[in-house]
């Protein structure tokens, strides 16, 4: 009986676990900007590809760059399809380029927060207490970063609270006390260290 529970729960993790096609957008302005820009990118890129297509196959047909007259149509035809390629290859290649200098400076602004978060997250499990997280005007994340900020302010609080109260413990261990009474103020501070090393 326990084991069919045990594996049921592992079941219903696992399920939980997969992406599911709901859960494709997780940051709906990160995720439009991009898909948009990209989009926009393919674009242009398609129109510009039909421009150089359109003015190679005028050039040819009206004069430009090719003439009719004792050559033979395969080798115009050569001459066309040769710079068609050129061109719209060298188009495409431009494309890339400004589509791989849009990804890296999108995806600075995702990277960026990401590591501050987790540089922050790292001085907390080292038991220090980090400054606020401040991200740039254009970085994804300050809702989160507003979280965690929330949170560091309610370790601050709590962390001078426990400080207090050692401080008081301190006090009282100072003053005349029985033995049980002196030992359990001891133990008292001994519960409060241990919440400082968390």
């Amino acid at each position: 009986m326990e084991t069919k529970a045990n594996e049921h729960a592992k079941t219903t993790n696992h399920h939980t676990n997969k992406r599911q096609a709901k859960n494709l957008i997780i940051h709906r302005p990160m995720q439009r900007e991009f898909s948009f820009m990209l989009i926009a990118l393919f674009m242009v890129a398609s129109a510009a590809v039909a421009w150089v297509i359109h003015q190679t196959i005028r050039d040819a047909a009206f004069g430009g760059n090719f003439t009719f007259g004792k050559v033979n149509p395969s080798e115009i035809l050569y001459d066309v399809s040769y710079s068609i390629i050129i061109r719209v290859t060298l188009v495409l290649i431009l494309t890339l380029i400004i589509i791989g200098a849009y990804g890296v400076v999108f995806l600075h602004r995702v990277a960026g927060p990401v590591y501050r978060f987790r540089q922050i997250l790292l001085k907390v499990n080292r038991g220090e207490m980090p400054q606020d997280i401040k991200l740039r005007e254009g970085d994804f994340f300050h809702d989160m970063a507003h979280d965690i900020n929330v949170i560091l302010k309610r370790l601050r609080s709590e962390q001078s609270k426990i400080s207090e109260l050692k401080i008081k413990i301190n006090d009282f261990q100072k003053s005349a006390l029985p033995e049980d009474v002196r030992q359990k103020a001891e133990d008292m501070k001994t519960v409060l260290d241990s919440f400082s090393k968390l």
